[in-house]
C-alpha cells in the first residue's frame, strides 16, 4: 500500500508541474537512477598538506593579539586594530589571547599578492560579538585556526549580527576561504545568529575538541568537509554537518576518517549535496529529535498503510502535500553514502541512512533506531561487510535494487524487513548472516530475488496480510540457508530451485519459542530455529537438502511429518506431501507477491477455495493492493 501511494503521489506531483518544487534539503539530486543501474560510488581521497597540522609555532616569528574586553592590543606588521575589532591583511601566524566582549578578528588578505597562510593560534582566547562574525575571514588564500594545547578557548555570534547582501558573515566562524581547524586544544563555539562555523570553500578538521551550539547548521563546508581526526559535539537547530555544493563536479562533499562525534540535530545529523563518506570514527547521532517510539509511517494500524510525509491516504493530491518539510534523517546524501569502517549510533526521526541513489557498506558497526526507514537507497543499496543492527524501523533495507555479500544483519520494522521497491529490481544474496524480524514482509521485492549463499533467518508477520517471503517475478535459490517462518495466508517458499525447498503449512498456530527442527533420515539436523513470534508456515531451503531423499519436520519436540523431496520444492502438511496449494504464486502462498482479492491471483480475480476470507489479517478489502 505504501508502494502504491508513493506512485499515486509522483504521477500527481508530475501532473501538476509541481515535482520540482519540494525543499531543496529533500531534493538533493533531481536525477531518476535506473533501477538496473550498476552501484558505483567512488572512494573520495582528501589531500592533507603540511600546514593542516599543529606545528610548534613559538619557534617562528608571529605577532600577538591581546584581548582586553572592550579593546584590542596588536604587536606585528599586518594589523590594524580598531575599537574592539581588528583586521589582519598579511599572510603569517598571529597568537590570540585574551577575552573580546563585543569585537572581531577580521582576515583580509588579498590572495592574488599574497598567496600564502593565515594562521590563526587560539591561545586561551574568547571572542564574543553582538553585531559580526567573531571570526570572520574575508579573504586569503588558506587559513588555519591552531587551538594550542591545554587551552580553552570560546567564540559567540549573538542573535544581532548584521549580514551584507550575499547574506555574510552568517556564522560565528564565517570563511570565505579554505579553512582549517588543528590542535589539541578545546573550542566552543555559539551561532545565536545562524550556524556555528561555515566555510564557503573546503573545511578541514585535523584535530581538537570543538563544542557547537548553533541555531541553524553546526558545521558547514561548501565546497567540501573532510575530518581527520577530533571530538566533535554539536547542538543545531538545523543540520549538524553539511557540505553544500550543488554545481560543482566532485564538491558538495562530506568525508570523516576518524574521531568522535556526538550530534544533535534537528534536521539531518550529516547531510551531503553530492557525497557522505565514512572510513572510520565513533558516531552518537540523533536527528528530528530521534526515534519517536513508533514508526511514524504506520498510520493508525501495523501494516504500515500511508502515513510518511506527503504519502497518507487521505492526502495525496498535490494541493495538500507539504513541500516545506524539513529532512529528518541521521545520513542523508544525494548521490551516494559509503560506510567502510566505524560505530555508528543513530537516532532518527526519519531514515536512519537516506541517499537519493546508492549507499554501499564496506563495514563498521551500525545500530540503527528508525521512525521510518533503517537503511534507504533510491537506488541501489550493497552490503558488503560490516554489522548492521536495526532496533526499530518502518522497513529495514528499502532499494531498487539491493545485493548483500557479506556482513551480519539483525533488523526488526514494522513493516517489510527488505524492500526492493521495483517490479525490475532485484535482491540478491550471495553471502552474510541475517535476521529479519518484520510485522509486514519478512523479505519483499517488487521484483525477483536470487540467492547463492549466506544464511536469511526470517521471523515473519503473524498476521496473514503479509508473509515471510513476497515476490512478484520469482525467487530462485541455489545456496545458502533460508529459515523463513510466519502467517499461511500469503505463504512463499522459491519458485525455481537448483537447491531443493519446502514449503510447510501447519493445520494450527504454532506458539512463539516452538523450535522447527528438519533432521534427515539419520537424525542428523538439517536446519534449526526457534522463532519469535507465533507462525502456521515455513519456508526451508539448504544445502544439505537432496531430492530423493526423506527428512522429518520437528514442532519443538514433536514429530509432524516425514517427507520424500521429489521435485525441487516440496509442499508439505502434517499429512504428509501435498500439491501446490491452490492460492499459490510461482512460489508459493499469495499470488507472485500480490494480495488476495487483486485481479491478478486467480483467472478471474477472485479468491480460490479455501483461500483467505475477505477480511482476515486486519485490513478492509479495499486496502489489500498490490505491493
Amino acid at each position: 500500500m505504501k508502494k502504491l501511494l508513493g506512485i499515486m503521489l509522483s504521477l500527481t506531483l508530475l501532473t501538476t508541474g509541481l515535482a520540482g518544487c519540494a525543499s531543496t534539503k529533500e531534493s538533493l539530486n533531481a536525477e531518476s537512477p535506473s533501477p538496473s543501474a550498476a552501484i558505483a560510488i567512488n572512494a573520495i581521497s582528501v589531500n592533507y598538506d603540511s600546514d593542516d597540522y599543529y606545528f610548534d609555532w613559538k619557534n617562528v616569528s608571529y605577532k600577538t593579539i591581546g584581548l582586553n574586553g572592550s579593546s584590542v592590543t596588536v604587536m606585528g606588521d599586518g594589523l590594524a586594530a580598531e575599537g574592539s575589532s581588528v583586521t589582519i591583511s598579511a599572510s603569517g601566524v598571529y597568537e590570540i589571547s585574551g577575552t573580546l566582549t563585543d569585537g572581531s578578528i577580521i582576515v583580509d588578505v588579498n590572495k592574488d599578492t599574497d598567496d600564502e597562510t593565515v594562521f590563526l593560534v587560539l591561545n586561551g582566547a574568547a571572542i564574543n560579538s553582538q553585531t559580526s562574525a567573531p571570526i570572520y575571514i574575508k579573504g586569503a588564500k588558506k587559513a588555519v585556526i591552531l587551538l594550542e594545547d591545554n587551552t580553552k578557548n570560546s567564540v559567540l555570534g549573538g542573535s544581532g549580527n548584521l549580514v551584507n547582501a550575499d547574506n555574510e558573515p552568517s556564522a560565528a566562524i564565517f570563511s570565505k576561504a579554505d579553512l582549517t581547524i588543528t590542535g589539541s586544544g578545546s573550542l566552543t563555539v555559539t551561532g545565536d545568529y545562524n550556524d556555528g562555523i561555515t566555510s564557503k570553500d573546503d573545511l578541514k578538521i585535523t584535530d581538537g575538541t570543538l563544542i557547537v551550539n548553533a541555531k541553524s547548521d553546526g558545521i558547514v563546508g561548501k565546497d567540501s568537509l573532510s575530518v581527520k581526526n577530533g571530538s566533535i559535539t554539536i547542538t543545531a537547530g538545523k543540520d549538524g554537518l553539511r557540505s553544500t555544493n550543488e554545481t560543482d563536479e566532485g564538491k558538495g562533499t562530506v568525508v570523516l576518517q576518524n574521531g568522535q562525534f556526538t550530534i544533535t540535530a534537528a534536521n539531518d545529523a550529516i547531510q551531503a549535496f553530492k557525497q557522505v563518506q565514512i572510513e572510520d570514527g565513533t558516531f552518537n547521532l540523533n536527528s528530528g529529535g530521534g526515534y519517536p517510539g513508533k514508526s511514524i509511517s504506520s498510520g493508525s494500524n501495523d501494516f504500515g498503510l500511508g502515513g510518511r510525509p506527503g504519502q497518507n491516504p487521505q492526502a495525496t493530491t498535490a494541493s495538500t502535500v507539504s513541500t516545506e518539510e524539513e529532512s529528518k534523517k541521521g545520513l542523508k546524501a544525494g548521490q551516494g553514502i559509503l560506510i567502510n569502517g566505524g560505530t555508528i549510533n543513530v537516532s532518527s526521526y526519519e531514515d536512519s541512512i537516506h541517499s537519493n541513489q546508492d549507499i554501499a557498506l564496506n563495514g563498521g558497526n551500525l545500530t540503527l533506531q528508525s521512525g521510518d526507514d533503517g537503511v534507504h537507497a533510491d537506488n541501489n543499496l550493497v552490503i558488503n561487510n560490516g554489522e548492521l543492527f536495526i532496533k526499530n524501523s518502518y522497513e529495514s533495507l528499502e532499494g531498487l535494487n539491493i545485493t548483500i555479500n557479506g556482513g551480519k544483519i539483525n533488523a526488526a520494522s514494522t513493516d517489510d524487513g527488505i524492500n526492493v521497491n521495483n517490479r525490475e529490481g532485484v535482491l540478491t544474496i550471495t553471502g552474510g548472516e541475517i535476521a529479519l524480524n518484520a510485522n509486514g514482509d519478512g523479505i519483499d521485492s517488487n521484483g525477483s530475488i536470487n540467492m547463492t549463499g549466506g544464511t536469511v533467518y526470517v521471523d515473519g508477520p503473524s498476521a496473514n496480510g503479509n508473509g515471510a517471503i513476497d515476490y512478484d517475478n520469482g525467487f530462485t535459490i541455489s545456496g545458502g540457508t533460508l529459515v523463513a517462518s510466519g502467517s499461511s495466508g500469503m505463504a512463499q517458499g522459491p519458485s525455481s530451485n537448483t537447491q531443493p525447498s519446502i514449503l510447510m503449512s501447519y493445520s494450527s498456530t504454532q506458539a512463539a519459542g516452538t523450535t522447527i527442527t528438519l533432521k534427515d533420515k539419520d537424525g542428523n539436523s538439517v536446519v534449526t530455529y526457534t522463532p519469535t513470534k507465533d507462525y502456521s508456515s515455513v519456508a526451508i531451503s539448504a544445502p544439505k537438502l537432496a531430492v530423493g531423499s526423506t527428512y522429518t519436520l520437528y514442532s519443538g519436540n514433536t514429530k509432524l511429518v516425514d517427507a520424500a523431496l521429489s521435485d525441487s520444492i516440496t509442499y508439505l502438511s502434517e499429512s504428509g506431501v501435498t500439491s501446490k496449494p491452490q492460492n499459490s504464486g510461482p512460489g508459493g502462498g499469495g499470488a507472485g507477491g500480490r494480495r488476495p482479492g487483486g485481479a491478478g491471483d486467480m483467472p478471474d480475480g477472485k479468491m480460490p477455495s479455501g483461500g483467505m476470507p475477505p477480511n482476515e489479517g486486519g485490513m478492509p478489502p479495499a486496502e489489500r493492493l498490490p505491493e
